[in-house]
């Protein structure tokens, strides 16, 4: 319970294995809410009568954005993780 209230009142609860599993799970959500926009796409286009090659130049930004998604998760998690072995260097944790 104890963990549950700090991660809702956004104290640091996560170790640097924590943050692992967060950067895995974040991972997992990507690749698989990219699956269900490409799959929900390739429907409508084929209830349409188009093929996906159509639609392909126009993916770019969908593919940027889940780079940028990605990298910007990843930064604020090396953030974290400095943070996380500075306290635990400095023993105030």
């Amino acid at each position: 319970m104890e963990t549950l209230i700090n991660f809702f009142t956004l104290r640091p609860t996560f170790t640097l294995f924590g943050l692992k599993v967060v950067w895995w799970l974040y991972l997992l959500n990507v690749v698989v809410q990219s699956y269900v926009s490409l799959t929900n796409i390739a429907q409508l286009l084929a209830q349409r009568g188009a093929q996906l090659t159509l639609w392909s130049p126009h993916s770019i930004p969908l593919v940027l954005s889940l780079v940028a998604q990605l990298v910007i998760v990843r930064v604020l998690l090396e953030v974290a993780a400095i943070v996380i072995s500075e306290l635990r260097s400095s023993g105030r944790r």
